[in-house]
């Protein structure tokens, strides 16, 4: 996985983990009944869940594609190339 791939996936995390921590925040300190916040809470813990069930399922799906095109790379086998210019 190349680091762009995975800071973006590091970033996701990160703005998911903090998208749910001020949703939940802001749900406990909101003037609604706590039964309304419960269920809230409930929902919100399902979407993210799900949310993360979703992020799995592409992360593998990158390393499994990152390991089919090293597979590729590696059958084809390593062939240095001619430098092209001045001769000493």
């Amino acid at each position: 996985m190349t680091n762009g791939t995975r800071s973006f996936w590091v970033g996701s995390a990160m703005f998911t983990v903090g998208a749910l921590i001020g949703s939940g925040v802001g749900l406990l300190y909101a003037p609604q009944s706590g039964a309304r916040t419960r269920r809230q809470l409930q929902l919100l813990a399902t979407d993210a869940s799900e949310k993360a069930g979703q992020l799995v399922e592409d992360a593998k799906h990158a390393v499994k594609q990152a390991i089919d095109d090293t597979r590729k790379i590696a059958e084809q086998g390593f062939e240095p190339r001619r430098v092209v210019g001045r001769h000493s």
